[in-house]
C-alpha cells in the first residue's frame, strides 16, 4: 500500500499580498496566487502546508505590530482557505507562533473556518484534545496521524489554564513529545510530524532542532516536516528509510528581511509505501522548487507563488527580468540544501 504526499512550508499572507487580493466590494480573490503550482499539489494523495495566520475576521489593518513586542502580528480574510481547498490542500498546520496573533477569539475562530471550509487542521484547539493532541486521516487505506508543534506564541501568553490550546515544544518537553509519538505510532500506519522550530533566516539547523528530529525519528516518526526559519534546510534520509526536512522555506510570502532566500521555499513530493511485512518507507522524494514574488498583470500588480523549474524553461508573463535573474541565482544556492543524506544530521 502506498500513498503520494506533497508537503509545503510556511504560508505566509502579509500585508501586500492581501493588497493585491482585494477586488471590488471588499471580496479577496487568493486563488491566483497559487494557480501556477496547484497542480503539483494535486498530483499527490495529501497534502500538508503551515497556515502562518489567523483568520479571525474582517479587519482594516491586517498585519499589525505588537506594542510590546514588535512583532509582526498577522490575519488575513476568510477567503484564504476555500483557495487553499482550491490549490489542493487536505491538511493545515496551525501551532506557530503567529496563530495567538488575534488571541483566544481568533484562534477558536480560525479553526471554525477551516472546518467549514473541509480542511483538516491540527496545532491548536478550540476544546481541550486531552491526549488526542493530533489529527488521524486515512489515506489510500492506510492510517495516518499527524502531528505538530511550535516553539512557542511570540511571547503572547495563552489563556490561563489552558495550555493545551497549541502544542508547543521546548527542550525540557522534549521526552513529553516522544511519548506522544510513541503512543500516536500505536495508533497509526504512519506518523507524520510538523515542527515549527529553529531560527529564522538560518540554512543550517540549530543543535537542539537536530536532537528534536532524531529523538522523534528513533520514537517512531516516519517522516518529519519542518519550517518557521522562512528560508531552507537540508533534507535528509535515514538508512531505514525514514525522511526528514528541517525547513521547507516559505510557500507564500514577501521578501523577509531583505533576504532574498526568503522568496524560495520547495514542495516536497513523498512516496510513502506500508509493505507486505508491515514496514513503511519512504521510498522516493522529489522536490518543486517554488519561488514567491509579484508579477504584472492586466489588472496590475500581483503575487504569485512561482515553480522555479516551469518558469526557468517557459518565462513567466509580467516577470521582471532582475527578479528572474534573482530567482535562477537564489535556487544555484540554496539546491544543495535538498541533496539528500543518509545519515542522522
Amino acid at each position: 500500500m502506498e500513498f503520494k504526499l506533497a508537503a509545503v512550508g510556511d504560508i505566509l499572507m502579509i500585508g501586500p499580498i492581501l493588497r493585491s487580493a482585494k477586488q471590488q466590494g471588499d471580496r479577496y480573490a487568493f486563488e491566483p496566487l497559487f494557480q501556477k503550482v496547484a497542480p503539483y499539489l494535486k498530483q499527490a494523495d495529501l497534502v500538508i502546508g503551515n497556515l502562518e495566520t489567523p483568520l479571525a475576521g474582517r479587519e482594516t489593518a491586517y498585519t499589525r505590530a505588537n506594542a510590546t513586542t514588535g512583532f509582526s502580528m498577522f490575519n488575513c480574510p476568510d477567503e484564504l482557505a476555500p483557495a487553499l481547498r482550491s490549490a489542493g490542500f487536505g491538511v493545515l498546520t496551525t501551532a506557530n507562533n503567529h496563530c495567538m496573533d488575534r488571541g483566544k477569539k481568533g484562534l477558536i475562530r480560525t479553526l471554525q473556518v477551516l472546518n467549514d471550509n473541509g480542511l483538516a487542521h491540527t496545532g491548536t484547539y478550540a476544546s481541550d484534545p486531552g491526549a488526542d493532541n493530533h489529527i488521524i486521516v486515512e489515506v489510500k487505506g492506510l492510517k495516518v496521524g499527524i502531528a505538530n508543534y511550535s516553539k512557542g506564541t511570540n511571547n503572547i501568553a495563552l489563556p490561563a489554564g489552558e495550555a493545551w490550546r497549541v502544542n508547543t515544544v521546548t527542550p525540557a518537553t522534549y521526552g513529553k513529545i516522544a511519548a506522544h509519538i510513541r503512543r500516536l505510532a500505536e495508533q497509526v500506519d504512519v506518523v507524520i510530524v510538523c515542527l515549527h522550530i529553529g531560527k529564522e533566516c538560518r540554512h543550517v539547523p540549530l543543535k537542539q532542532s537536530r536532537e528534536l528530529v532524531n529523538l522523534l525519528l528513533a520514537n517512531g516518526a516516519h517522516i518529519i516536516l519542518g519550517h518557521h526559519p522562512h528560508v531552507l534546510q537540508p533534507a535528509f534520509h535515514t538508512k531505514d528509510d525514514k525522511f526528514a526536512i528541517y525547513s521547507l522555506g516559505n510557500f507564500a510570502s514577501t521578501r523577509l528581511y531583505k533576504n532574498a532566500a526568503t522568496k524560495c521555499g520547495a514542495i516536497a513530493q513523498l512516496t510513502v509505501v506500508k509493505d507486505d511485512s508491515g514496514k513503511v518507507r519512504v521510498k522516493e522524494v522529489t522536490y518543486v522548487p517554488t519561488w514567491a514574488t509579484k508579477i504584472a498583470t492586466p489588472s496590475g500588480m500581483s503575487y504569485r507563488v512561482l515553480p522555479i523549474p516551469q518558469t526557468l524553461k517557459q518565462p513567466e508573463p509580467g516577470q521582471p527580468a532582475a527578479d528572474r535573474q534573482l530567482m535562477r541565482k537564489v535556487w544555484k544556492q540554496m539546491s544543495p540544501l535538498l541533496v539528500e543524506k543518509h545519515t542522522l544530521l
